[in-house]
């Protein structure tokens, strides 16, 4: 985990983006986020299952197992979250209604919509691991810059910092085989898509401070872009979004704490 100061007004968002993330003011408070995505090997400690489409077959020289865990749905994520959590001795974030996170199994995780998981409810005093919020995430892609990638303004670059449709032979990547962005974290862009905590929705400018999302809606956020889709896509602005039961083999996610 990588510590990211706090934050007090500074621009997120980019001027391509203008219809669903234009340059806008954040506020953070200070947290810690995962240096790569959550990798198969440790989604397999926890849970004790693979549900990775990519479970097979790494590229040369790459461990199958350091590869990113995908096909996970924002459920099955939050409730990893909540186990790790307790394998760690930490207190758990998210509470979901008639859900006893001790003795739920990978199986017992909802499939389809589901309206006690859509309700879940974080507590953000919690010290134990959790998704990022969207502010959270695009401040820690940036950096320290106001580059438009994770890593890198320069496109013909990329492929130096990312996984992406013109370098990933389409499969999935060993997490930090390419270059860190200013924060030190990897694959920011490209690799898998990362799920968010937020509710997918119109951003207000300014945000308040630690904004969470929306209040409403049925999608959830995702960021990053993934081996599957070309540059636009993996900009550290672009937002992508989903139904929360919904699980494909570009999308995974990353973990963020309280210092």
């Amino acid at each position: 985990m990588k510590k990211i100061d706090a934050v007090t007004n500074k621009n997120v968002g980019h001027a391509d983006y203008n219809s669903n993330n234009d340059v806008h003011p954040v506020s953070l408070s200070a947290y810690l986020i995962g240096e790569t995505e959550v990798t198969q090997e440790l989604w397999y400690a926890v849970m004790g299952n693979n549900p990775s489409n990519f479970s097979s077959s790494p590229a040369s020289g790459e461990t199958q197992g350091k590869r990113p865990v995908e096909k996970v749905s924002w459920y099955q994520a939050i409730a990893f979250c909540n186990k790790l959590s307790k394998a760690c001795n930490l207190d758990p974030c998210y509470t979901v209604t008639g859900v006893n996170f001790d003795t739920l199994g990978f199986d017992d995780i909802p499939t389809s919509d589901d309206s006690n998981w859509n309700n879940a409810v974080c507590d953000w005093s919690k010290n134990g691991f959790r998704l990022p919020t969207e502010a959270e995430w695009e401040w820690a892609a940036m950096g320290g810059t106001t580059d438009k990638w994770a890593g890198t303004d320069d496109q013909t670059q990329l492929v130096n910092y990312a996984w992406y449709d013109s370098n990933s032979n389409h499969k999935t990547h060993q997490v930090k085989m390419k270059s860190a962005n200013g924060y030190g974290l990897y694959d920011m862009s490209g690799n898998v898509w990362e799920w968010c905590w937020d509710r997918y929705g119109t951003l207000l400018n300014p945000l308040p401070e630690d904004y969470s999302g929306a209040s409403s809606g049925g999608y959830r956020v995702f960021r990053g872009g993934s081996w599957f889709r070309d540059a636009v896509y993996a900009s550290r602005a672009y937002r992508g979004n989903d139904d929360p039961d919904g699980s494909d083999d570009i999308l995974g996610f990353r973990l963020v704490s309280r210092p």
